[in-house]
This record gives C-alpha cells, sequence and structure tokens, in this order.
C-alpha cells in the first residue's frame, strides 16, 4: 500500500529525512518510533502531502509522487496531485487542529464537499455516520471548545474517516490525552485496523506502540534504521541504533 523509496527532505541546510525507505502493507498497524527531531512527524506531512520532499519516490495505492527536484509540477499538477493523494490519505493531527469556529458536523463535512466535491446533504450524511461510529451523534451541532480532549480526538478521527481514505496517518494519538484515555485510543484503533485501513502512526509511547502494531519502524537520523514485528523490533533488535534506543527505554523504566 505505501512504497517510500529514498526520501530527502531539507530545510535549508538542514536534511531533516535523509534517504527514507520502507514498506507498509496493505491494512496492516505501523507505528514509527524513534527519538525526538528524527524527522518521524516530517515524514508523516509528506505522507499526506503537506510537506514536499526533495527527493525521492513516494506511492500510496495508485497515486505517485516524486521530489521536487526531481519532477517539478505545474500549479495545476500540484493541486491535482495533492487532491488525489488526500483523497485517499487521512490524516489525525497531534493537537487535532479542528476548526474552532465550525461545529463537529459541519468539521466533518468539510473535506468530502471540496476534495471529493459531496454536495452539502450527501457530505452530512457521511460525517454524521462516522460520527456514530465514534460515538459521538448527540454532540453535532456543538463546537470544539464544548468538548473534552478525548471527544476532539474522536471527531478529528471522524473528520478524517469521512473522506474514507484506503491509510490513515496519526501523529503522536496519545500524547495530548490523559493515561486512562489512551486504552480506548488503542481500541479505536485497532477497530480501524479491523475495518482493513492502512493505520500509520507516530508515536513516542512504546507501551502503547508494542501492543498496537503489526510492523514497528524505528526512525533515527531522518531515516528507516530497523523494521519487524512489534516481538522482532522490542525484544530482539538487530541493528545498535535500535539496541541503544530500546536499552534506554528499559533504563528508564527500571528507574
Amino acid at each position: 500500500m505505501i512504497d517510500v523509496t529514498n526520501i530527502v527532505k531539507r530545510y535549508g541546510q538542514n536534511t531533516v529525512l535523509n534517504r527514507a525507505t520502507f514498506q507498509i502493507q496493505d491494512g496492516q498497524l505501523t507505528t514509527i518510533l524513534g527519538p525526538s527531531g528524527c524527522g518521524k512527524s516530517t515524514l508523516l506531512r509528506c505522507l499526506n502531502r503537506l510537506e514536499r520532499f526533495d527527493q525521492g519516490h513516494l506511492r500510496i495505492g495508485d497515486v505517485e509522487v516524486s521530489g521536487t527536484e526531481e519532477k517539478p509540477l505545474s500549479a495545476a499538477q500540484e493541486k491535482e496531485l495533492t487532491r488525489r493523494l488526500r483523497a485517499s490519505v487521512g490524516i489525525v493531527f497531534q493537537n487535532f487542529n479542528l476548526f474552532p469556529h465550525l461545529t463537529v458536523i459541519d468539521n466533518c463535512a468539510r473535506a468530502p464537499m471540496i476534495i471529493k466535491r459531496l454536495d452539502r446533504k450527501a457530505a452530512e450524511d457521511v460525517a454524521r455516520h462516522y460520527l456514530e461510529k465514534v460515538g459521538l451523534s448527540e454532540k453535532i451541532n456543538f463546537y470544539p471548545a464544548q468538548l473534552s480532549g478525548g471527544q476532539q480526538q474522536r471527531v478529528a478521527i471522524a473528520r478524517a474517516l469521512a473522506m474514507e481514505p484506503e491509510v490513515m496517518l496519526f501523529d503522536e494519538p496519545t500524547s495530548a490525552l490523559d493515561p486512562q484515555l489512551i486504552q480506548g485510543v488503542a481500541k479505536m484503533l485497532r477497530a480501524l485496523d479491523d475495518l482493513g485501513k492502512t493505520l500509520v502512526v507516530v508515536s513516542h509511547d512504546m507501551n502503547f506502540a508494542r501492543r498496537i502494531s503489526d510492523q514497528v519502524i524505528y526512525f533515527e537520523g531522518g531515516h528507516a534504521v530497523e523494521a519487524g514485528t512489534a516481538e522482532e523490533v522490542f525484544a530482539n533488535p538487530k541493528m545498535p541504533e535500535t539496541r541503544a534506543f530500546m536499552q534506554s527505554f528499559h533504563d528508564d523504566a527500571a528507574n
């Protein structure tokens, strides 16, 4: 479903992604782990075209994207490529990024109207369906400020689902939540996994990642150092960088 090949992303002289390469299979729940500043969130934004990468190649489903230095696009080509990619790839941001001036249902109906060109009634029908899926049918006319953090996150998930994407991206889905809500997030991700969605989760929460993941990718220095099942990467990492990171996690837990 996702094939990332030698992606390079720079900000001025700073190389954030350094020939990042990995694959994610259709229907797989993959967690990307790594130290702060290693490029995890930047990578996620490249997968949704919120960031343009400089070199390399990305394929998600039948949508292919090349680095801007290799294949410059006209404004019209860029607009169409972005529309196609975002029609199949949804993202849930770390801070949810709900529109504060829109109600819950308007937050969820907006993208299907703009990107998929649905009329308002059809978009609202889709939005209601997914708000019911996340247990927020009774909150459709509320504004984000009237919701708890956990409810805001569920709106953000419903908003992404309303585009009916093949791929869902989650940037640190547990970081803004109280510990008692993290188990609920794990259950929700597994429910999406059961729907056959391909899920990519960026997280710093090692226990959470070990519990939910089909595949774990350890990221460091702007590239994928190691990939495998959760058991392989956590219990028997092959690369010295991964072993050092896992050891630091175990040392912190022991203290």
